[in-house]
This record gives C-alpha cells, sequence and structure tokens, in this order.
C-alpha cells in the first residue's frame, strides 16, 4: 500500500511539472509512447528526453546516477 502511494504521489508530482494528467502520464509509461507528454515541455528539453529515451547506456547510466538511486529507494519505502 505504502509503495502504491509513493507511486501515486511521484505521477502526480511529474504530472505537475509537466503540465499533464497523472493517468496520462502513466498510460505513457507503460505503453513507451511519451509522445504526448513531451509535447507540454519546452523544445530543447523535450529533446533531451527523447535522446536519453533513445540510447540505452544514457537511459542506464541515468537510472545509475545517485540521484535517481535515492528516488527509486524512497519509492521502495527504504
Amino acid at each position: 500500500m505504502q509503495e502504491q502511494n509513493a507511486a501515486r504521489a511521484l505521477w502526480e508530482t511529474l504530472a505537475q511539472r509537466l503540465g499533464a494528467e497523472p493517468g496520462a502520464l502513466e498510460q505513457s509509461a507503460r505503453s513507451g509512447d511519451f509522445s504526448q507528454v513531451l509535447a507540454g515541455l519546452p523544445p530543447e528539453e523535450a529533446a533531451r528526453v527523447r535522446k536519453v529515451l533513445a540510447d540505452r547506456d544514457a537511459a542506464q547510466k541515468l537510472l545509475a546516477s545517485p540521484q535517481a538511486q535515492q528516488l527509486l529507494r524512497r519509492l521502495r519505502g527504504e
């Protein structure tokens, strides 16, 4: 239950920052189609996100960063 609440809070926070609906954002993440979400970002930021999503090594490097690891630990309730 705590994980679900943390995940819901994350989706809501991300949605606010991106100007999207939390449900739409989660659906985009599950389907892998971020075009609708990226449309709400400034063009420079959208281009950076697309570049990372297209480059497996860059995505893995991002996920291995201390900030991403901390966020993942918080989501797991650790």
